[in-house]
C-alpha cells in the first residue's frame, strides 16, 4: 500500500549549513498496518511526511502509494492520503470557509468542485 525505497533528502547541500534529513530511508506498509513515527527534533519525521504528501521534493529514491508512483502520478497520491497534524494548521485570520478553500486548493479542488464539496 505504501512503499518508500531509499529516500534521501539533504537541505542546503554544498554549504556549511548542509543537513542530511533522510539517508536511504526504506519502509513498506501494507493495508491494515498502523504505524507511529517518533523521534527527536531533526530526526526526519516531518521531512518524510512532507515528501509522502508531495509537499517537498526528495533528492533520490521512490515513493509508491496504492500502486501509484509519486513522481508520475502525484495527484492520485494526494487523493489517497489524509494527514492529521499534531498542531493546528489553520490560519486564525481566515474564516472557516477560507481555511477549507485553502486546504482544498492543495489537493487541486477549486471553483465549482470546491463549492460542491463544501456543501457535502
Amino acid at each position: 500500500m505504501l512503499e518508500l525505497k531509499n529516500i534521501s533528502k539533504t537541505f542546503f547541500p554544498g554549504t556549511v549549513h548542509e543537513k542530511t534529513a533522510l539517508d536511504n530511508l526504506s519502509l513498506t506498509l501494507h493495508e491494515g498496518d498502523f504505524v507511529t513515527v517518533i523521534g527527536g527534533n531533526g530526526a526526519g519525521k516531518s521531512t518524510t511526511i512532507n515528501i509522502l504528501c508531495g509537499q517537498l521534493p526528495k533528492d533520490s529514491g521512490a515513493v509508491t502509494i496504492c500502486g501509484k508512483n509519486a513522481d508520475t502520478d502525484p495527484d492520485a497520491i494526494k487523493r489517497s492520503l489524509g494527514v492529521v497534524f499534531q498542531s493546528s494548521v489553520l490560519d486564525k485570520d481566515l474564516s472557516v470557509r477560507d481555511n477549507l478553500r485553502s486546504r482544498a486548493a492543495l489537493y487541486g479542488i477549486r471553483g465549482k468542485q470546491f463549492e460542491a464539496r463544501l456543501r457535502e
